[in-house]
């Protein structure tokens, strides 16, 4: 979908300024909620304003041979006139959104480009009206971007329409004026990114749009801006009238309209709450996630369902480290088919967007059973992750095929848990090929070039990862079922809680051992499992050499003071001396000793 898939018109005068009393329309009107595309976090509860298009009123007859020169001196006229606004815009973007200024710079290539000028004063020599020229030309390159198979390519095609617009808008001479939505929500069919630093500086509420990629200009410069909004509501424009009262929920993509009293306090507290988190999260949200001496490490969070996404992304999450998808099957009492997974697993890739998400398939078995399934005696070490996906491959064919028709947007990596060996992901491996196939066959589009990458959470794994990581993207170590399985302790087992201990020297030295293989073929590796956010091994870990560590969202702020506060190389010096101790106890000394130190 593009960012700008309008025909030839433009966004009309602002029929009114929003009326004084926010909540006097409600009264006795019902509640209505829909839903698009989640384009940038927040909520925002205010009136609505309109932005019409409306058609330019276009010329299509030839004019007479005598006036090309007019024709020629209008459009001249228009194009220094655009190029003045786009500059002035530049120049505001300079101080309040420097992420926009790049796109503009894109706006200014596109309508400098002189082959464009060239064609468009071609066809006005052959008695074309300006305008009309204009929209012939802008159109017809258009369509080379809006047919493309790739979706980042399309949402590219909104850039012309974007100068065209601006091109249009001098030539006609429709102007609007910006300020007059200070305080309001405004919907619109699309809204340009030239609009948007406008908006913003008129101190906007939030945005809702019919159209618009994820992906595209506009949605960044929203993201970029901290604006909430959501795009892709189908037909909004005409379901509203100017100054109803809305919410825009940024994060779940929803929008509710004329709320009842209960939802707006409902929506009100969690405004409240969100800008109290953020006053906790204070300076350090902005500051990078690196060691004292530069060391970058990923943050990222562990989720069960979209609606995690929201509070991991509230918490200062680069993204999401692993979604547990076998929460799907508890909540469906079994395995939801092809298009239950696909919506579910797209709502986390837009609300997470621009960051990455690791969906790990079904790790069915040990403690997460599903009704109707072998009951095992011991399902630890049983039929459980990829070994249950083996043996079950219709269940295994139809998440594979729901995550790739969820990865449109190209933030999915897909991850296999419980590998212990090279044949296993080689099978693994050919039925993700298999479905990526029949997609292509079917005409299903799919991000091709989805990462894959394996759980290490098995001694047979880490011992095998030189082999593993040369047909793999990443690595992601299971530390909770790496300790169990190395130290064959039940981690459920109250009798032996004393010997589960992901500090033992057999546990880090397996993580080492993985961690290096990594390093060798240049793949990078993350630790998701409960030592990730233990305050004692951040600085080991970090030592180690992992690139990533993922945690529950509430982890995320003191663990990334804690990042801060290390020095890469000094961590460096206490793995070394961790990995010549015999025992957890010598570990935790040595690091109580170094932390205090």
């Amino acid at each position: 979908m593009n960012d700008g898939d309008s025909d030839s018109g433009t966004m009309a005068l602002f029929l009114s300024a929003p009326a004084e009393g926010l909540f006097l329309k409600d009264v006795a009107v019902k509640e209505s909620r829909f839903k698009g595309i989640p384009a940038s976090g927040g909520i925002s509860i205010a009136q609505a304003v309109i932005l019409q298009n409306e058609p330019h009123g276009i010329a299509t007859q030839c004019v007479p041979q005598e006036q090309i020169p007019d024709e020629q001196i209008r459009y001249a006229r228009a194009f220094k006139h655009a190029l003045k606004e786009l500059e002035a815009t530049i120049e505001l973007a300079n101080e309040e959104a420097p992420s926009a200024v790049e796109i503009l710079e894109t706006y200014r290539f596109i309508l400098t480009d002189p082959t464009l000028t060239t064609a468009i004063q071609t066809l006005i020599n052959e008695c074309y009206p300006a305008d009309f020229a204009v929209v012939q030309e802008f159109d017809s390159r258009k369509k080379l971007f809006g047919h493309a198979a790739d979706l980042h390519l399309r949402d590219r095609a909104g850039e012309l329409d974007h100068v065209k617009e601006l091109l249009l808008s001098q030539l006609t001479e429709r102007r609007y004026t910006h300020s007059m939505a200070k305080g309001s929500i405004v919907i619109a069919t699309t809204i340009s990114p030239t609009d948007l630093i406008y908006f913003n500086e008129s101190e906007i509420e939030g945005f809702v749009t019919e159209v618009g990629g994820i992906a595209s200009h506009s949605s960044i410069l929203m993201r970029s801006l901290k604006i909430p909004a959501v795009i892709g509501v189908k037909g909004i424009t005409s379901m509203l009238s100017e100054g109803t009262t809305i919410i825009v929920d940024g994060y779940a993509g929803e929008i509710i309209i004329n709320p009842r009293p209960r939802t707006l306090v409902k929506y009100r507290k969690r405004q409240q709450q969100t800008e109290e988190h953020k006053k906790r999260l204070g300076k350090l949200a902005k500051l990078p996630s690196e060691t004292r001496d530069g060391r970058t490490i990923r943050l990222t969070a562990n989720i069960d369902c979209p609606e995690d996404a929201e509070r991991a992304v509230l918490c200062g999450a680069e993204g999401i480290g692993l979604v547990r998808t076998e929460y799907l099957t508890m909540q469906h009492g079994g395995f939801p088919d092809e298009e239950i997974q696909c919506d579910w697993y797209t709502k986390i890739s837009e609300r997470a967007y621009p960051h990455a998400v690791t969906l790990r398939v079904f790790d069915i078995g040990s403690d997460k059973q599903v009704d109707g399934f072998l009951k095992e005696s011991n399902p630890a070490l049983g039929l459980r992750g990829i070994r249950f996906l083996l043996k079950n491959r219709d269940i295994f064919k139809t998440q594979i095929r729901a995550i790739l028709r969820a990865s449109l947007h190209k933030n999915i990596c897909l991850m296999l848990p419980m590998i212990t060996g090279v044949g296993e992901l080689k099978d693994a491996l050919a039925i993700i090929d298999e479905c990526k196939r029949a997609l292509k066959a079917e005409g299903i589009p799919f991000d091709a070039a989805t990462p894959i990458g394996i759980m290490i959470e098995t001694p047979a794994a880490a011992l095998m990862a030189p082999e593993l990581a040369a047909m793999v993207d990443f690595f992601s170590i299971g530390t909770n079922d790496l300790t169990q399985h190395a130290l064959a302790t039940d981690r459920t087992n109250e009798h032996v809680a004393d010997v589960y201990d992901s500090f033992h020297p057999a546990v880090l030295r397996l993580l080492k051992t993985t961690i290096d293989a990594a390093k060798k073929r240049k793949i990078p590796v993350s630790i998701c499992g409960e030592i990730a956010g233990h305050s004692a091994a951040t600085e080991l870990l970090i030592g180690l050499g992992v690139d990533e560590l993922s945690v529950a969202p509430p982890l995320l702020l003191e663990l990334k003071k804690r990042v801060r506060k290390a020095n890469f190389d000094n961590a460096k010096k206490l793995a070394r001396v961790v990995s010549r101790l015999a025992t957890a106890s010598d570990v935790r000394r040595k690091i109580a000793t170094v932390r205090r130190g």
